[in-house]
Protein backbone atom coordinates (compact mmCIF):
# COMPACT_ATOMS: atom_id res chain seq x y z
CA UNK A 1 0.00 0.00 0.00
CA UNK A 2 1.10 3.35 -1.02
CA UNK A 3 0.21 6.79 0.44
CA UNK A 4 0.20 9.69 -1.02
CA UNK A 5 0.70 12.87 0.79
CA UNK A 6 -0.77 15.52 -1.54
CA UNK A 7 -0.48 19.82 -0.97
CA UNK A 8 2.41 19.53 1.75
CA UNK A 9 0.80 21.22 4.15
CA UNK A 10 1.01 24.84 2.03
CA UNK A 11 -2.50 25.78 3.21
CA UNK A 12 -2.47 24.25 6.78
CA UNK A 13 -2.63 26.91 9.42
CA UNK A 14 0.50 27.58 11.26
CA UNK A 15 1.20 25.90 14.93
CA UNK A 16 4.11 28.10 15.78
CA UNK A 17 2.37 30.35 17.68
CA UNK A 18 3.95 31.62 20.92
CA UNK A 19 1.31 30.99 23.69
CA UNK A 20 1.39 34.25 25.91
CA UNK A 21 1.18 33.06 29.81
CA UNK A 22 2.81 35.89 31.30
CA UNK A 23 -0.66 36.94 32.89
CA UNK A 24 -0.57 32.59 33.80
CA UNK A 25 2.65 32.02 34.81
CA UNK A 26 1.71 31.83 38.76
CA UNK A 27 -0.24 28.90 37.94
CA UNK A 28 2.12 26.88 35.74
CA UNK A 29 4.84 27.55 38.58
CA UNK A 30 2.09 25.94 40.45
CA UNK A 31 1.93 22.99 38.44
CA UNK A 32 5.19 22.24 37.82
CA UNK A 33 6.26 22.85 41.67
CA UNK A 34 3.69 19.67 42.12
CA UNK A 35 5.72 18.13 39.01
CA UNK A 36 8.96 18.25 41.31
CA UNK A 37 6.85 17.03 44.02
CA UNK A 38 5.99 14.03 41.94
CA UNK A 39 9.61 13.40 40.87
CA UNK A 40 10.58 13.43 44.53
CA UNK A 41 7.67 11.20 45.40
CA UNK A 42 8.99 8.50 42.88
CA UNK A 43 12.42 8.90 44.07
CA UNK A 44 11.09 7.72 47.91
CA UNK A 45 8.77 5.27 46.45
CA UNK A 46 11.51 3.60 45.05
CA UNK A 47 14.24 3.95 47.57
CA UNK A 48 17.75 4.38 46.98
CA UNK A 49 17.84 1.32 44.99
CA UNK A 50 15.82 3.38 41.90
CA UNK A 51 17.28 3.87 38.63
CA UNK A 52 18.22 7.13 37.22
CA UNK A 53 16.78 6.38 33.55
CA UNK A 54 13.58 4.87 35.42
CA UNK A 55 10.80 5.43 32.63
CA UNK A 56 8.45 7.40 34.68
CA UNK A 57 10.85 9.42 36.79
CA UNK A 58 12.40 10.53 33.52
CA UNK A 59 9.26 11.46 32.23
CA UNK A 60 8.54 14.08 34.86
CA UNK A 61 12.14 15.10 35.29
CA UNK A 62 11.52 15.51 31.29
CA UNK A 63 9.01 17.69 31.30
CA UNK A 64 10.41 19.91 34.03
CA UNK A 65 13.54 20.78 32.21
CA UNK A 66 11.80 21.37 29.01
CA UNK A 67 9.53 24.44 31.02
CA UNK A 68 12.70 25.39 32.98
CA UNK A 69 14.49 25.78 29.69
CA UNK A 70 12.37 26.31 26.84
CA UNK A 71 8.96 27.65 28.73
CA UNK A 72 6.98 24.73 27.21
CA UNK A 73 3.72 24.13 28.55
CA UNK A 74 2.50 21.02 29.44
CA UNK A 75 -0.79 19.48 26.65
CA UNK A 76 -3.67 18.06 28.05
CA UNK A 77 -2.67 14.49 27.64
CA UNK A 78 0.59 15.28 29.25
CA UNK A 79 -1.04 16.64 32.53
CA UNK A 80 -3.72 13.08 32.54
CA UNK A 81 -0.51 11.29 32.51
CA UNK A 82 1.01 13.54 35.60
CA UNK A 83 -2.50 12.54 37.39
CA UNK A 84 -1.65 8.98 36.71
CA UNK A 85 1.37 8.92 38.26
CA UNK A 86 0.36 11.54 41.00
CA UNK A 87 -2.21 8.55 41.90
CA UNK A 88 0.34 6.04 41.67
CA UNK A 89 3.19 7.35 43.95
CA UNK A 90 1.71 10.48 45.88
CA UNK A 91 0.02 8.45 48.55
Amino acid sequence: MVIVVTDCGRNMKSSDKKYNWSSSKPKWDMIFGKLKKLATAIEMYYGPEMDIDHIEYRWVTDRIEYYEGDERLLTKKEMQIANLYWTKYGK
